[in-house]
């Protein structure tokens, strides 16, 4: 997924993944495992919606971002401590971050090999990556079924390209060791079939997916299958588990 990708659905971005509520809860979930003594580095920090929320939970938090779309609404969460840059080329110096996170972040397209390596090299030694993957538990609802089913066809290896399984020997292999699941918290958010619908119009779902012919054609299919569900303005209740997965640069 590119950075204009992303600037174009930068306005209905936060809505679309659970909004303030999710973030928060994201927070919640980072917040034990990182010092509060110490920056934080926000890689892929996007809108800077978590950014905020540990923000407001008494860390200094800084964010690195491809999209100037995203940043503008990050920067009017935290003001001048967000700055444009590649996942996979980080302007920061090599071993002078204690501790970093990516929220949804390494499904999304970047090269993954090339994210973690640059995090082991900003790191200190003994300093920690922690990643909440978007990959987690598929909502399980009617919306959840067509879409999940559509993200396989379109992307077979994107629910499991930012899982343990993947991610911890390619860490390995550039100086990061991965040392498990910090944490699973169960969520739930709304969605309604038609605001779906409109989301995979806009590419909040197929942004990083290869959509043109037949994958149009798919991504159609699933619209309107969406829209001819009972009740397509009913809210439908979504619940999914969000994990953190823990990185610790060799000392």
């Amino acid at each position: 997924m590119t950075a204009a990708n992303f600037d174009e659905i930068a306005p209905g971005y936060d809505a679309s993944r659970g909004g303030t509520a999710r973030a928060a809860g994201f927070a919640e979930q980072l917040a034990p495992l990182l010092d509060p003594a110490r920056p934080v580095l926000d890689i892929g920090v996007g809108t800077g919606i978590v950014a905020a929320e540990l923000t407001t939970r008494g860390y200094t938090v800084f964010g690195v971002d491809l999209s100037p779309g995203m940043l503008a609404r990050a920067q009017a969460r935290l003001g001048a401590r967000v700055a444009v840059g590649d996942a996979g080329r980080l302007p920061v110096r090599s071993g002078s971050v204690d501790q970093a996170v990516s929220t949804w972040l390494l499904h999304a397209g970047p090269d993954n090999r090339a994210v973690l390596a640059e995090a082991a090299r900003v790191l200190r030694p003994g300093g920690r990556y922690l990643v909440i993957p978007a990959g987690g538990t598929r909502p399980a609802d009617d919306v959840g079924v067509l879409v999940g089913a559509l993200e396989d066809r379109l992307d077979p290896e994107g629910s499991r390209r930012d899982g343990p399984e993947w991610l911890a020997p390619i860490a390995a292999a550039r100086g990061l060791v991965y040392e498990g699941t910090a944490s699973e918290r169960p969520t739930s958010f709304q969605v309604t079939p038609r605001a779906m619908a409109e989301s995979l119009t806009r590419g909040l779902f197929t942004g990083a997916w290869a959509v043109g012919g037949e994958a149009t054609a798919l991504v159609d299919e699933t619209r309107a299958r969406l829209l001819a569900l009972p009740d397509p303005d009913a809210p439908r209740v979504r619940e999914a588990a969000d994990v953190v997965l823990v990185f610790t640069r060799k000392t």
